[in-house]
């Protein structure tokens, strides 16, 4: 316990108040421009094309199991080839 008041009255630094408040005040911030979405554009109303990624993917083949050969031609499963979770 004595250590720990001894460490902490070596850390603490005595200043006058014009110190404190020079120390307290946060520098003033300059060329600085907002910029806030309508509220029509924040919502997405805006939009009047579909979106590509609303459509759902179509892949080309049959589904592979995760216990299956790898369609690479590796010779490993497709869970340690290119089905691994990264």
């Amino acid at each position: 316990m004595r250590a720990d008041v001894t460490r902490l009255l070596m850390t603490v630094q005595i200043r006058a108040e014009a110190q404190l408040e020079e120390a307290e005040a946060p520098p003033e911030v300059e060329n600085v421009q907002y910029h806030h979405a309508d509220y029509d554009e924040a919502l997405g109303a805006g939009k009047s094309e579909p979106d590509a990624a609303a459509q759902p993917v179509v892949h080309a083949g049959p589904k592979v199991g995760r216990n299956d050969p790898c369609p690479c031609g590796s010779g490993k499963k497709y869970k340690h080839c290119h089905g691994s979770l990264s």
